[in-house]
């Protein structure tokens, strides 16, 4: 399944209101999703018109793929296009017409941006210096763009950082990257300077072919130029030539004595900013030997930070077209390219059946049963309804903030078939659209409202779900020690067993393989579990312990340091510890076996609301879980005391044959229990958490929705079970 690690809503919704049926949404500034804070009810700006219809009659689908809201924001400088039969260029005027201006042959890649001020940060032919230092720019996160250009016979390179809102911020962006240690020596002798979007008209035409042709003209005499496509009135030349990028009136008419000073006979005409415009330029291809050519329109003219004109990209033959930003994602539909909150947002449009199709395949498995598929099916085009335009110029992103959108790529058969089987169907309480939260797995039983908000919603109640097929398949990990003492789980298929065992009876296993990781827990994740040391072939151990690979069903998380959780748990905490963080326990389960509430040293834990709970300990994947204190075990003693120890406790003493006893005084030891399970008991307390489910547990999970499938249910009747008291309706 593609979602296994994915929730809708969880990481931007604190609260549902009952009475409206409405989200209140906690979104977070994001390239990669993450948790976050900051609480919305929506966005304050007027939705614009041309946006604002009807969502219950939604025909088709803006999903943002890159735009910066100020509280969703996902972002690139430009985006670099291609389609296998060819594009088509269009500007889209304030009024909705669409007007052809460029045309992209079969498999040629272009690029796209917005015109505005801008950054160069270095111009010159060598084509080595020019890779070399868009090379260092990429190592250091720049985004940088190197622009190709034919001036007296000869291709020139210039490299643009931006584009940026305002002059300022362009300087500040070409000091910051031209101070860079690893850039600064390759453009030394090159003085750096600000360009911005201000252009000198030098000819009006009826065709590129003409343009190209004054273009190339002026060129030739040593000046940059390119060819533009103007929202001209009917009947008039749309084409045109651009000279000049500055900043002010006076860098423009400076500009213009220089190329009279060369070409006197070429009258040079100012651009109304008002005027909407592409400009056709060409772009390297960083990526190609040779350092072809494509080309690059930048979008520019019409007033404020939102202009209402935008660039089109339309695939011919009802192809698709890739993004190479975006994950190298093909798209049906158009893609629309605009300057929205000042910076670049591309939002791609396409009908209602073909975005749910993507969805579908996007959350769900191409071998999973057809009437969970339907299940998804209703539930996504219910959520994507009851958004309205959520972002302004869209109405969903293409990321699991909202519901998981790949693009064309991800489509498989079954899925746009379970899309037409419920053609218009929506979920519906008596108030109307419900919010119709899902995520990967509901670890055996689903939330009940207050369990994650705190707040009471009718249809969102704990209701059992068949999850477990999510661990079927999944291998076993040893834990193992070896004689240094390190300890940690590995993938069984590296361990042998040897047949020999300890003094305590646990087996002595091999490694199989060389240089195999060992994981804090048991499963693969080079950044949220990194492997803690490697074993080689023949390097010796004990397994003491055993547990199934982490999957969305049941999981292992930590050990967490007690020191590094304190800091976090201070976050919550009325009076922060000062001391030691002793003991962490569940004070309070919900209905569902979730944990509610905490306490730290004897203290209630309060974090904003229930769930909150995951993002406090590390992001666990629920809240339905146990919590393991390593260095926390009882010791049944002579006469039948007893004793809790913890890592605080006056250490213990340990007997071995007739030898006199002695404090055990090493960072860990093992004990076993009657039924001679090993432990491991840790000096220095670490906390381990055990638990099942993935995701906040509201509504359907898509695991559960599965298994009720193979167990015989149909769509309606898994949508009824997660969704209590709803009703499908068509529409």
């Amino acid at each position: 399944m593609h979602s296994s690690t994915s929730e809708r809503g969880t990481l931007n919704m604190r609260k549902l209101k009952p009475s409206l049926g409405s989200i209140q949404k906690w979104v977070i500034s994001i390239c990669i999703v993450t948790a976050g804070a900051g609480i919305s009810t929506g966005f304050d700006s007027p939705v614009p018109s041309a946006y604002a219809a009807e969502t219950e009659k939604l025909d088709s689908v803006r999903v943002a793929l890159f735009i910066d809201t100020g509280k969703y924001s996902v972002n690139t400088s430009s985006v670099t296009l291609s389609s296998a039969k060819g594009m088509d260029i269009t500007l889209r005027n304030s009024a909705g017409a669409d007007k052809p201006a460029f045309a992209i042959v079969d498999k040629t890649s272009a690029a796209a941006s917005l015109d505005g001020f801008h950054a160069v940060l270095w111009e010159g032919t060598d084509k080595t210096q020019a890779k070399s230092i868009m090379d260092k720019l990429t190592a250091a996160n720049q985004d940088a763009v190197l622009v190709a250009s034919t001036k007296r016979g000869t291709v020139s390179y210039q490299i643009e950082l931006g584009p940026y809102a305002t002059k300022d911020v362009a300087q500040a962006a070409m000091t910051k990257a031209s101070g860079l240690s690893a850039v600064s020596g390759l453009i030394k002798g090159y003085t750096p300077s600000v360009g911005g979007p201000l252009h000198w008209n030098a000819g009006s035409y009826a065709t590129e072919a003409e343009a190209a042709a004054q273009a190339a003209a002026i060129g030739a005499a040593g000046f940059d130029a390119g060819v533009a496509f103007m929202d001209t009135a009917a009947g008039t030349p749309a084409y045109a030539v651009f000279v000049g990028a500055e900043t002010t009136s006076a860098e423009l008419n400076a500009v213009k004595l220089q190329i009279n000073g060369v070409m006197p006979a070429l009258v040079l005409q100012p651009v109304d900013p008002a005027i909407s415009y592409i400009v056709k330029r060409t772009q390297a291809d960083l990526e190609t030997d040779g350092l072809p050519v494509i080309p690059y329109f930048t979008l520019g003219g019409g007033t404020g930070a939102n202009s209402t004109t935008k660039l089109t990209v339309s695939p011919n033959l009802s192809d698709t077209v890739a993004v190479k930003e975006r994950f190298e994602r093909s798209y049906r539909g158009i893609l629309e390219i605009s300057r929205f909150n000042s910076k670049l947002a591309v939002i791609n449009e396409l009908p209602m059946d073909q975005y749910l199709a993507s969805v579908v395949s996007s959350e769900l498995n191409k071998d999973w049963p057809v009437e969970a598929l339907k299940a998804q099916a209703v539930a996504a085009r219910t959520y994507v309804k009851k958004q309205g335009v959520k972002y302004q110029i869209a109405h969903v992103s293409d990321s699991t903030v909202d519901q998981a959108y790949q693009g064309a790529g991800a489509e498989f058969p079954t899925a746009l078939t379970a899309v037409q089987a419920t053609q218009g169907e929506v979920l519906k309480d008596k108030a109307g659209l419900i919010s119709p939260l899902f995520y990967s797995n509901a670890g055996g039983m689903t939330a009940e409202s207050t369990e994650v908000w705190g707040n009471k919603v009718a249809y969102l109640q704990s209701v059992p779900s068949p999850d477990d097929g999510a661990e079927k398949g999944k291998v076993v990990w040893y834990r193992i020690v070896l004689p240094n003492g390190k300890t940690g789980y590995i993938h069984s298929s590296y361990a042998r067993d040897t047949g020999e065992k300890n003094a305590a009876g646990l087996p002595y296993f091999v490694s199989t393989g060389t240089g195999v990781s060992v994981r804090p827990a048991p499963f693969v994740d080079n950044t949220a579990n990194p492997a803690s040391f490697k074993v080689d072939i023949g390097d010796r151990f004990v397994v003491f312990d055993q547990a199934m690979e982490s999957n969305a069903f049941s999981w292992i998380r930590g050990p967490y340091d007690a020191d590094k959780l304190k800091e976090k748990v201070n976050t919550v905490l009325g009076q922060p510890i000062s001391g030691s963080l002793e003991k962490l326990e569940i004070s309070k389960r919900g209905e569902s076996g979730r944990v509610v509430e905490m306490k730290a040293n004897g203290q209630v834990m309060k974090p904003d609301y229930p769930d909150a709970l995951r993002t406090l300990f590390n992001s666990l994947p629920s809240t339905r879980f146990d919590i393991e204190e390593t260095g926390r075990y009882t010791i049944l003693g002579a006469n039948n005391t007893v004793r809790d120890q913890t890592a605080s406790s006056p250490a213990i003493y340990v007997a071995t044959g007739g030898a006199a006893p002695q404090a055990a005084t090493a960072p860990q030891i093992f004990v076993l229990n009657g039924d001679n399970k090993a432990k491991l008991a840790d000096k220095q307390s670490q906390y381990v958490f055990r638990g099942t489910g993935y995701g906040h547990g509201l509504g359907m999970s898509q695991w559960g929705a599965r298994g009720y499938a193979e167990l015989g249910y149909d769509y309606k009747k898994i949508l009824q079970t997660y969704y209590v008291g709803v009703s499908i309706t068509k529409e």
